[in-house]
């Protein structure tokens, strides 16, 4: 045990306030513009998510016009299934409870859960390299940039990645004291974080196979009737709904298309863009230290499941390996692996630290409050740069112009999400020459005028806010402005009236 944790043995008290202290500031900075409209972060994820709890909430609602609540459910139903909506239920259940359609409850749920996930994150650094070294590690999780936006986002990937932790901890108490309390409490959660969101499979596999492994080899693992328990209670969860999704319901068939792209792994470009989203997102030289001090780990199972859990991210980035090279909250799981191989690396600093004139620990502290206090503010100062309060009002405004009932198609942000839920208007998406180009690497080719003709028959107006993505797609653009009027235009949108046709003059 090195000095700085003998002195948080003793002054328990001061363990505590560094506790209070991360857990306080990690709050606050999360908490700041609370009400703000949820499009500070991947906004067409959360609005499906905010489509779906509307639609929940509305369909038992008498005090809303018939027409609202009709489309609201048929909103709802139009979502596919990509996991099962936890989340989306809590919510409408709180609308339905405050009797308030607030989507900062979304807000509050998901920071409440990364903040549990964070009590996890210490109890299991704390096994791994001690009291002090655990402080750092959740430092770094709480205070992160990009994990305090990320964790505030109505998705489900925060409750996943407080899981995975809470199923990591599990992990090494039931390596600790393998006893079947612990084989059920590890495989239940294990299973829990899977269910939440699938790709949660590669860091709970990972991490299972190398605490196991290198805990007691394969040979024995395999004759260990705990170990068997273990698998089916972590794969069994998923295992169930995933019958259910696609033989029953069939609503996760489309979520299993446009999802592995091989040839990319040939592409140099996609590990630089890799590498950019982890420098972006988890920071680039803290994964380095991370990934060195994993080596720094004293327990052999400790640190074969650390090895693991960096294996089966390494395994999930190349399987989804255009996510991966372009969803940035495709790495949200792995600030909590990061954060762990920091308090090694704090582990080991702090136990060479022995005999060191006391100077040296203000210093180190200050150094640490330095670091974590201008991040807070960074947070702070993104979080406060733009107000989208404004959003809402436009896309009111915009649904009005339209008008209730018209039959829309929309080049529009974040695939009609927003024009859907405050401007209540269901629009057919008019994909995007990303979308194009993105279906290309599937194989898939369009014919744009055999494409048009069917996603515009018998609709009223075609709908552009996207006004630059109009520029580049010059075939569609020639194909608006040559054969249809312009109901209104201006500097935000265009709405073109595509009932009737251009009446074209002879040369």
């Amino acid at each position: 045990m090195n000095q700085i944790d003998q002195f948080f043995e003793n002054k328990k008290w001061a363990l505590y306030l560094a506790l209070l202290f991360a857990f306080g500031l990690g709050l606050a900075i999360r908490l700041y513009d609370l009400t703000d409209a949820p499009l500070d972060f991947h906004p067409t994820r959360q609005l499906h998510s905010a489509v779906m709890s509307r639609g929940m909430y509305y369909q038992n609602l008498e005090s809303v016009p018939e027409w609202k609540r009709d489309m609201a459910v048929r909103q709802w139903k139009a979502e596919g299934l990509i996991e099962p909506p936890f989340m989306e239920w809590l919510t409408a259940e709180t609308y339905r409870l405050t009797g308030q359609e607030n989507l900062w409850y979304a807000r509050v749920y998901s920071i409440l859960f990364w903040a549990l996930g964070g009590i996890a994150l210490f109890l299991l650094a704390k096994e791994l390299s001690g009291s002090a070294a655990a402080v750092v590690g959740l430092l770094y999780y709480l205070i992160i940039p990009y994990g305090a936006i990320a964790s505030r986002s109505f998705q489900p990937d925060p409750l996943m990645t407080a899981l995975i932790v809470w199923a990591l901890w599990a992990m090494v108490r039931w390596h600790r004291n393998p006893t079947w309390k612990w084989v059920i409490t590890a495989g239940l959660l294990s299973g829990l974080a899977i269910l939440c969101k699938s790709v949660a499979v590669f860091f709970v596999g990972g991490a299972w196979v190398g605490l196991i492994l290198s805990r007691q080899g394969l040979v024995k693992s395999l004759k260990d009737p705990k170990v068997w328990v273990l698998g089916i209670l972590t794969v069994l969860p998923y295992g169930i709904f995933h019958i259910y999704g696609v033989y029953i319901s069939g609503l996760l068939e489309s979520q299993f298309k446009l999802r592995f792209f091989p040839q990319l792994w040939l592409d140099p470009v996609f590990y630089l863009r890799w590498k950019g989203l982890i420098a972006s997102t988890v920071g680039f030289e803290w994964f380095i230290v991370a990934l060195l001090s994993v080596f720094l780990i004293r327990e052999k199972p400790h640190r074969g499941l650390v090895i693991g859990l960096l294996a089966g991210y390494f395994i999930y980035g190349m399987t989804l390996s255009y996510h991966i090279s372009t969803h940035d909250y495709y790495h949200l799981p792995l600030i909590p692996v990061v954060a762990i191989g920091l308090a090694a690396g704090a582990g080991t600093l702090f136990s060479n630290l022995k005999g060191v004139k006391w100077l040296v620990y203000p210093v180190l502290v200050g150094v640490i409050l330095f670091g974590v206090v201008t991040s807070a503010w960074d947070v702070r100062v993104q979080l406060k740069r733009v107000d989208y309060r404004s959003e809402v009002t436009f896309w009111e405004k915009l649904g009005q112009k339209i008008g209730e009932g018209a039959s829309v198609v929309g080049l529009t942000h974040d695939y009609g999400y927003r024009l859907a839920y405050w401007g209540w208007i269901t629009s057919t998406n008019w994909m995007t020459s990303g979308d194009f180009n993105y279906r290309a690497l599937d194989g898939q080719e369009y014919d744009m005028v055999a494409l048009f003709e069917e996603e515009t028959e018998g609709k009223d107006f075609f709908v552009v806010t996207l006004l630059s993505e109009l520029d580049s797609q010059p075939q569609l653009k020639k194909m608006l402005y040559e054969n249809y009027p312009i109901l209104e235009e201006t500097d935000e949108y265009i709405i073109f009236d595509i009932r009737n046709r251009l009446e074209k003059s002879n040369p």
